[in-house]
């Protein structure tokens, strides 16, 4: 079955305002629509601590992402079951908590629908995740 491949990408955006010394998180799922070209759709909390928003699927090309920090691919997504990943990240619930700390991916539910590999426990991603990289 013929397939998108689905990574985790990290942003660089600078520090934090009130800690320079933190980085500002910012993670985002990417799906490669042609293979091996860094082109695809990201999907990305927009917005600041206290008010983040779903923005829906955006184009865009890796290559030209100056500020990509890194990419792990965790998984695969099915060409007919694009529309179920676009539903389910868009029904996950956002944490506008300032004081949380941590910009976290939850892929619970499309673990459940096998878009995400058993190879890349939670934990791992996390990990992976972490805003000291």
């Amino acid at each position: 079955m013929a397939g998108y491949s689905f990574s985790i990408v990290t942003y660089d955006r600078g520090g934090r305002w009130n800690d320079p010394t933190k980085k500002k998180p910012y993670h985002g799922a990417f799906l490669e629509t042609s293979t091996g070209s860094g082109v695809g759709y990201a999907f990305q909390l927009r917005g600041m601590p206290g008010a983040f928003y779903f923005s829906g699927e955006e184009s865009v090309d890796l290559a030209r992402s100056g500020s990509k920090n890194g990419q792990l691919e965790v998984g695969t997504v099915p060409v007919a079951k694009y529309d179920l990943f676009k539903q389910l990240l868009g029904a996950v619930p956002i944490d506008n908590d300032e004081s949380s700390g941590w910009n976290s991916l939850q892929v619970d539910w499309l673990r459940a629908e096998g878009f995400v590999s058993e190879d890349y426990p939670n934990n791992v991603i996390q990990y992976w995740l972490r805003e000291d990289r």
